[in-house]
């Protein structure tokens, strides 16, 4: 009883966020072959990014994630060998953290524990996350592959997960390579 209560209050809490952010007109549902929404940010390293802008000539993947997401921590070695494996050839990433108030000391503590080098945006606002709300994310991981340079996105969802997202990256790259020469 106790779990059918709590399955039918989470739809809710879902259908109301979804609801709150369908009505903001400055959020939009990203897919495959859509421009990004650029933003503004600080990262963690009190930084600014600005995205796409600041990854010209580059393939990124923008990353939604959380500490508390057990798919995203398992996912986690996946992402963290893909980008040692890719970032000289012209990966980068770039984490938006949906980790609750008051938790910036353990995002940085487990992106350092799980070599997450990249940089990471964090505003403490758990699923109201200023940038999950403008790419309307409702559930993580959740990522798209983007071109630096004209923004489009190049793959999302589960394509940028488990042995998808070597693919996915090693595609993008020969197409991004393939474009530069002509």
């Amino acid at each position: 009883m106790r779990s059918a209560f709590s399955i039918v209050l989470c739809a809710m809490v879902v259908a109301f966020v979804s609801s709150a952010r369908a009505a903001d007109s400055k959020s939009k549902a990203h897919q495959v072959g859509d421009t990004v929404t650029p933003f503004k940010a600080n990262a963690l390293d009190g930084k600014p990014v600005n995205f796409p802008a600041d990854y010209k000539g580059k393939i990124v993947m923008l990353d939604f994630w959380a500490t508390w997401c057990g798919p995203c921590m398992a996912e986690a070695p996946n992402v963290v060998a893909t980008y040692k494996q890719y970032h000289s050839k012209g990966l980068e990433i770039l984490g938006v953290s949906l980790d609750q108030s008051n938790s910036a000391n353990k995002v940085k503590q487990v992106t350092a524990k799980e070599a997450m080098t990249w940089r990471q945006v964090y505003d403490g606002k758990f699923w109201e996350a200023r940038i999950a709300v403008l790419y309307q994310i409702h559930s993580i991981p959740s990522a798209f592959l983007v071109d630096g340079d004209t923004g489009e996105i190049l793959a999302a969802g589960n394509s940028l997960r488990g042995d998808g997202l070597q693919k996915s990256i090693e595609k993008a790259l020969k197409t991004k390579g393939e474009k530069n020469v002509q």
